[in-house]
């Protein structure tokens, strides 16, 4: 149900793709464009535009987004707001007191973490159905769910809590760049001396050693991949089997990533890092670890990669590229989006988010 998740390298030409390897508050006032229009870009159609009071943060670290089938769930440090992704129009708005750090959406409903507040609320109306503390002063950004328990990453670890009753059920030990995934009812964590998976009471299920990751990818399959930040001017991609709880293959490439953003479909990985180590985008197979394909020549990327149903959609230096996420070949493109810095999706519909709200279908 949920939108979106990211990886680097340097190949090629800028642009260029090779492929490698294996084959609330009461609504307020706002103004929607409906009617669905063509633009200039090729394969994307404008559905609707909404001119949100809140709009216009001054960058990515202050916006967190999901979507659903129906909705847009749009957090920034002061408000979180649902647009319907048909046409736009306000759900509902919250204010909140302390800045959006991490959100997630399910089955089960929408959780957002704030500064120490773990909280659970109505998709459907907004209103909060729990709200626990945090006990924890450290920062954090992740937030991840299973059927019945939720984990909110935090620097140094993640805080486990019950789906139903927002009562923490663990404490589990991280490192400080708080990757932790959640898969089968487990939570896998990167710890300081290999990786680990837990179930919701705090219970190591195995662990691997002498592996240290500092991000995690989404899940894909079974398979979660990760990369140190070294330090040096070359990095390696971890593939770690889930079922199995070992070490399924490692790809080394020619840029430590430090930094990334990622994504996955459910034989997919994405990484970019987009900064100044590194501006190739890479897609990974998760059985072998090799490498499907690459886009290099990319600048700062002020949104991750958004997964839709045929495309995985990139923002490159050169405009916001479609492309399929087999075998990277380009399906739509547009070079209007650059006033945008997040961006979520879910079907065919992208929710691009900066001065306002702007959905496309692809």
């Amino acid at each position: 149900m949920v939108g979106t998740g990211a990886l680097a390298g340097c190949v090629g030409q800028r642009g260029e793709t090779t492929e490698e390897g294996t084959d609330g508050q009461e609504p307020t006032e706002q103004s929607t464009e409906q009617p669905t229009e063509e633009t200039d870009s090729v394969g994307f159609q404008k559905l609707w535009e909404n001119d949100l009071e809140d709009a216009n943060p001054s960058s990515s670290d202050d916006v967190q987004l999901a979507a659903d089938e129906e909705t847009a769930y749009l957090g920034t440090e002061s408000e979180l707001t649902a647009l319907s992704l048909a046409d736009g129009t306000e759900q509902w708005a919250l204010s909140l007191d302390t800045p959006l750090d991490g959100m997630a959406i399910d089955d089960d409903g929408l959780f957002t973490l704030q500064t120490e507040t773990v909280q659970a609320i109505d998709p459907d109306t907004g209103e909060s159905r729990w709200t626990t503390t945090a006990a924890n002063s450290e920062s954090g950004s992740r937030v991840v769910t299973t059927d019945e328990h939720i984990a909110a990453g935090r620097n140094g670890g993640a805080l486990v809590f019950g789906k139903a009753s927002g009562q923490q059920t663990a404490r589990l030990t991280g490192n400080y760049e708080d990757p932790v995934r959640a898969w089968n009812g487990q939570f896998v964590v990167a710890e300081e001396s290999g990786v680990t998976a837990y179930d919701p009471d705090g219970t190591v299920q195995w662990t691997i050693e002498d592996v240290w990751l500092s991000w995690l990818t989404p899940v894909a399959g079974s398979t979660v991949v990760g990369s140190a930040r070294i330090g040096s001017s070359s990095g390696t991609f971890v593939g770690i089997d889930l079922e199995t709880g070992s070490q399924r293959w490692t790809t080394d490439v020619s840029t430590d990533i430090p930094y990334p953003t990622t994504a996955a479909t459910d034989d997919t990985v994405f990484v970019y890092s987009g900064d100044d180590y590194a501006d190739t985008f890479y897609a990974l197979d998760v059985e072998t670890g090799d490498t499907r394909w690459t886009v290099s020549g990319a600048d700062f990327a002020p949104f991750p990669p958004v997964v839709l149903e045929s495309a995985v959609v990139v923002d490159l230096d050169e405009g916001v590229q479609a492309r399929d996420p087999r075998t990277g070949a380009q399906i739509a493109s547009s070079d209007e989006f650059r006033s945008f810095i997040a961006a979520t999706g879910s079907g065919r519909t992208m929710v691009m988010y900066g001065r306002n709200a702007v959905a496309y279908r692809l």
